[in-house]
C-alpha cells in the first residue's frame, strides 16, 4: 500500500512541509529537466523549488523527446547548470562572469544523480548550446539526511538557491529554511544515535 502524501508538497503526512513554505520572488526563470527515477526519492527536493520560487517550472523526462521546452528558451540568454571546464564561474569576479550573469533570464538545471544528469546531457544533444555555469567554490552542504557520494554535491534546491543568490543578489535564507525544516522532519522518528550520524 502506497503512503499518503500531502497533494501540495508531495511529502508525507508527518513531513509535510506546507507550513514552512515561503515563495522567493526571483525574476530568473528555473527550468529544472527532472530523471524519472528522482519521482520515487522521498527526500528530493526539486519538487520543493516550483511551491518556494515565483518562476520555476519542472520537466520528468530522460532525453530530448522529453524536453522541448528547450525550443523554447532565448539562446543568448539561457545557461545550463552543470560543472563543465569551459563553464563560467559566477562566483568568481570577472568581466565576463559580471556581463553574463546581469544578462541571464532562464537557468536549466538538472535534477538526478551525478550519473543520471550526465546521462540526460548525453540523450539531450540541445543542452551542449547553451552556455554552461558553475561555481569556483562549492558552499558547504546543508542537505544532511541525504548521503552526497562527491564534495562538489548539492541538492537541486540548495544549488538553486545559491544560483539566485550569485546572480540576483537574492537573500536564499527561506529557501535553506525550507531544508531545515525538511531535514528535522525527516529525522524526528529516528534513534538518537541514528540521528546523530545524520546531522553531525
Amino acid at each position: 500500500m502506497s503512503r499518503a502524501v500531502c497533494e501540495k508538497c508531495q511529502f508525507s503526512a508527518t513531513t509535510c512541509l506546507c507550513d514552512d513554505l515561503v515563495k522567493v520572488e526571483n525574476s530568473l526563470s528555473i527550468i529544472i529537466l527532472q530523471h524519472p527515477s528522482e519521482l520515487k526519492v522521498t527526500k528530493n527536493t526539486a519538487k520543493l523549488l516550483p511551491l518556494c520560487t515565483e518562476h520555476c517550472t519542472l520537466v520528468q523526462g530522460q532525453s530530448s523527446s522529453d524536453f522541448t521546452i528547450l525550443n523554447t528558451l532565448p539562446q543568448a540568454t539561457t545557461a545550463l547548470l552543470y560543472p563543465d571546464p569551459d563553464a563560467i564561474l559566477i562566483d568568481k569576479v570577472s568581466e565576463q562572469s559580471q556581463i553574463f550573469s546581469q544578462q541571464l533570464t532562464h537557468l536549466i538545471v538538472i535534477d538526478g544523480t551525478w550519473k543520471k544528469a550526465f546521462k540526460i546531457l548525453q540523450l539531450t544533444p540541445l543542452l551542449t548550446t547553451f552556455k554552461k555555469i558553475s561555481f569556483a567554490t562549492i558552499p558547504p552542504n546543508r542537505y544532511r539526511i541525504r548521503k552526497a557520494p562527491r564534495p562538489d554535491s548539492l541538492s537541486t534546491l540548495e544549488a538553486v538557491a545559491h544560483s539566485l543568490m550569485l546572480i540576483e543578489q537574492l537573500d536564499p535564507t527561506p529557501l535553506y529554511q525550507v531544508l531545515d525544516a525538511l531535514n528535522d522532519k525527516q529525522t524526528q522518528f529516528m534513534p538518537e544515535h541514528v540521528k546523530t550520524r545524520y546531522l553531525k
